[in-house]
């Protein structure tokens, strides 16, 4: 009982749920490699891919802080006032 049968492997809910997930998670990450690398507005510095939230802002929203210049930059690359 619960078995579901995917092609000609039988195969039980949760390793399906599993499965699952880590294709949806590999799937997020390439996609993410695959967007353009943003670059600070205000020198033109390349923005590293993963960051390192320096605020609670940032935490929440997204965002990166310019090792460079220091300039604020939101998650959609643009200048935070």
């Amino acid at each position: 009982m619960g078995v579901r049968e995917l092609g000609a492997i039988d195969m039980e809910p949760w390793q399906i749920g599993i499965i699952g997930g880590i294709i949806g998670g590999l799937s997020v990450v390439v996609y993410a490699f695959m967007l353009p690398q943003r670059k600070c507005p205000d020198c033109g510095e390349p923005l590293p891919r993963s960051r390192k939230p320096t605020n609670k802002r940032q935490a929440m929203w997204g965002g990166w802080t310019c090792s460079k210049c220091g300039c604020e930059v939101d998650r959609k690359g643009k200048k935070v006032v």
